[in-house]
């Protein structure tokens, strides 16, 4: 997975989702081809087999996706994606079966134990089961960051799995009653789930850049972040010297117009340092930071990427537009 070609939008967090659904379904044919080809197991173990190959593919994808995209080193990329792989397979077995020869048979009786009932009564907690050791197994190599949403973002995908897995299997046309259809369509459910709602692309992957949009020095942008990666405040204005954006004065900006911002919290500011106009647009909303005399500090708000800056009047105004690119822009 390449950072470039993630952009800061909610939708980056359906790039994980889509890399485990891909492993989980490479998981499922391989699981089928072995069965083809003579596997070693029995056929009740097929179940086990493959809820335990899903469990793996998905919380050892979400540790490659990770590694691939913070550019770690092969060897440490390629370690944590084993160690999570196995520890997510065997937590899932563990727990399936728990499930399969404690709690099923407690609950159900000679049923709960029978592995050829494939009802979603018999096989949902197994799906569950599944998701639950990938959640540990996956939250272990990341030293337990994330632990809340690894657990619960486990269970959630064990559920999406299994009722996908029986929706296209028993009712879902043209593919009612094909376990084999319903194998694939659920592999991918259960690992984009996972994806999903476990592990999403994080915000310190990515830097705060103003960019001018206007034609006075269109296209020219700086970095907000330091490049030691420390807070900064960068200054926007006409002010001969000393200025991180130096900007024509014919075209209505003041010597000091506004500044934006890292705090050290990870949080993006622009504030307003003119008594000239100075406009932060975004989608439904305007904010005024126009300096007030009557107020002891200047005013701010929070910057989201894509709000853009309107410095100057009307007549004569630049437009600058705040932006998240990743780190290894710079």
């Amino acid at each position: 997975m390449n950072i470039f070609l993630i952009p800061f939008t909610p939708f980056r967090h359906t790039a994980v989702a889509a890399a485990c659904a891909g492993f989980c379904l490479v998981a499922w044919w391989v699981v089928l081809a072995a069965s083809w080809a003579g596997a070693p197991w029995s056929q009740a173990w097929d179940g086990a087999i493959f809820l335990g190959a899903l469990a793996g593919a998905a919380g050892g994808g979400s540790l490659y996706a990770e590694g691939s995209l913070r550019r770690s080193p092969m060897w440490k990329r390629a370690g944590l994606t084993a160690l999570g792989t196995a520890l997510s397979v065997l937590f899932a077995l563990g727990w399936f079966w728990a499930w399969a020869g404690l709690v099923g048979p407690a609950l159900m009786g000679d049923d709960g134990a029978d592995a050829t009932l494939v009802s979603l009564r018999h096989r949902l907690l197994a799906w569950v089961a599944a998701g639950f050791g990938a959640g540990l197994g996956s939250m272990i190599p990341r030293r337990f960051r994330g632990a809340l949403s690894h657990l619960s973002g486990g269970l959630v995908a064990g559920v999406v799995g299994g009722l996908t897995w029986y929706v296209v299997g028993y009712s879902a046309y043209p593919f009612a009653k094909d376990l084999f259809w319903a194998g694939a369509v659920g592999a991918v459910a259960f690992g984009g789930a996972f994806g999903l709602f476990t592990w999403g692309v994080p915000d310190d992957l990515y830097a705060g850049w103003l960019r001018v949009l206007s034609v006075t020095r269109h296209g020219r942008r700086i970095p907000i972040d330091g490049a030691d990666g420390k807070s900064r405040e960068r200054f926007v204005g006409h002010f001969p010297r000393g200025l991180d954006l130096f900007l024509p004065a014919d075209q209505g900006v003041m010597e000091l117009h506004t500044s934006v911002l890292r705090t050290n919290d990870g949080e993006y500011r622009a504030r307003g340092l003119s008594l000239q106009p100075t406009l932060v647009r975004r989608f439904l909303e305007r904010v005024d930071l126009s300096y007030d005399r009557r107020r002891p500090a200047p005013l701010d708000t929070r910057l989201a990427s894509g709000d853009r800056l309107l410095l100057g009047p009307k007549d004569r105004q630049i437009v600058v537009e705040f932006l998240m690119l990743p780190k290894e822009e710079r």
